[in-house]
């Protein structure tokens, strides 16, 4: 086995050992998210409530614009779509 077959077995190796680690840390980054996003639309419900309650609608399209040019600041071109994403998830069903 020359040199360069060793090292690709010795990287080969570790990537095996930290494939499943990088994982787990992305799997508990995406329990936080849903546990965000959760909160967030509770937020959002109570705020929908009390809008509708002073006799506004249920959703703020300006300020839906506002949190998917924030989206768009803080996470480029595609920031908008998931802001999208979560809008729809966080306005419920009524």
């Amino acid at each position: 086995m020359t040199s360069t077959e060793e090292l690709a077995a010795v990287n080969a190796a570790q990537a095996a050992e930290t494939i499943p680690v990088l994982r787990g840390q992305i799997d508990g980054l995406d329990e936080a998210i849903i546990r965000l996003v959760t909160e967030r639309a509770k937020l959002s419900a109570r705020i929908q409530t009390a809008r509708m309650n002073a006799g506004g609608t249920r959703v703020e399209l300006g300020r839906e614009r506002v949190i998917r040019d924030a989206f768009r600041e803080g996470l480029g071109p595609d920031g908008p779509e998931l802001a999208g994403a979560i809008l729809q998830v966080c306005r419920g069903r009524r």
